[in-house]
């Protein structure tokens, strides 16, 4: 293949822009999901010195939320799995923009799909954040119930 300059490279970098900055936004994702990974992870830790410590602390509640707290890590990783891919593809998508401005083949289609399959990664990667969240706060609303029924004894 013979290289042929079809556009200046700033119009190239132009149309590289806009999935540089969907990088940036899913790399803030990521940064969010896994603060929430390391909150789960502290938390389970917790739970695991207090099984060591005080075995009979252990009762049904504390079983229920550490069940939640692994439905929880398992969302999270799905969340970030599906948001480093949504980006991995997105770089890929940037490339294919680059290499179509720089060569006479047209990847037009090509970019097309990887943009859908950036989006299809994304939007699984939400999914899973989003249920994760709700996850956690249907655990604490059920604490929160507990904490006042102990307060009323």
């Amino acid at each position: 293949m013979e290289t042929i300059i079809t556009q200046s490279a700033v119009e190239i970098i132009q149309l590289a822009l806009a999935p540089i900055f969907l990088i940036v936004g899913i790399g803030n994702l990521v940064n969010v999901a896994t603060g929430r990974v390391s909150r789960i992870i502290d938390r389970a830790r917790w739970f695991g010195n207090l099984a060591r410590e005080e075995p009979e602390r252990i009762n049904e509640k504390a079983i229920l939320e550490i069940k939640a707290l692994n439905k929880r890590m398992r969302l999270a990783n799905w969340s970030i799995n599906f948001l480093i891919a949504s980006a991995v593809v997105t770089c890929f998508t940037v490339m294919l923009v680059m290499i179509n401005g720089l060569i006479s083949t047209n990847l037009d289609i090509t970019i097309i799909i990887t943009f859908m399959m950036c989006m299809i990664f994304l939007t699984g990667g939400l999914i899973a954040f989003f249920l994760e969240v709700s996850l956690a706060t249907a655990t604490l609303k059920i604490r929160a119930v507990d904490v006042s029924q102990f307060n009323q004894n």
